[in-house]
């Protein structure tokens, strides 16, 4: 009696593991689900810091405060956060960092977030910055920012906020804004 209990165990036991194999096939194979197109996002959160009017780079400050609030904050205060300047790739490690410890956020929130800290608490080396990161740190214009980097190709090192600040283009309330970035080492 104890035999037929066995058999009919396995027997139940192999038809529940062929029809669990076959919804995993069925689902694997099946197509995903469309996603709901996404809304696109206003221009002030895809171009470039250097590219945005003054009405534009309001709407981008506001909207990463709000993101930071939401991904950032509740584990960090603001002010731990934005007590040391960074250079553009320390703050995209260390946002990378926190996105791996498990920080809530979808990879266009830690994009808001890297763009916004790297813009109003980066930190920049004058004399060795691409272009790009003359941008993002400083929201230079791009054409402003190749011709820094124009400048030291022809002139050497620069050595002071005021050389800077002469060179066709750079807009020197922007450099104003924030001394405690540039770094001239």
């Amino acid at each position: 009696m104890v035999q037929m209990h066995v058999s009919q165990a396995r027997w139940w036991l192999s038809g529940a593991f062929i029809i669990l194999a076959g919804t995993i096939a069925a689902t694997a194979s099946a197509p995903a689900p469309q996603a709901k197109s996404a809304k696109p996002l206003p221009p002030a959160l895809t171009k470039s810091v250097g590219e945005l009017t003054a009405e534009e780079e309001e709407i981008f400050s506001n909207a990463a405060e709000q993101t930071m609030e939401r991904v950032c904050i509740n584990c960090h205060p603001f002010e731990n956060i934005t007590k040391t300047r960074r250079t553009p790739k320390e703050w995209s490690d260390q946002v990378t960092v926190m996105a791996q410890r498990g920080a809530p956020g979808s990879e266009a929130d830690f994009a808001l977030v890297k763009k916004y800290l790297t813009r109003y608490y980066g930190l920049i080396r004058v004399n060795t910055a691409t272009a790009e990161d003359l941008t993002a740190v400083l929201g230079l214009s791009p054409k402003a920012a190749a011709a820094v980097v124009e400048y030291r190709s022809a002139h050497g090192k620069i050595p002071d906020l005021d050389t800077l600040a002469k060179i066709d283009g750079v807009d020197k309330a922007r450099l104003e804004e924030q001394p405690e970035a540039l770094r001239f080492d």
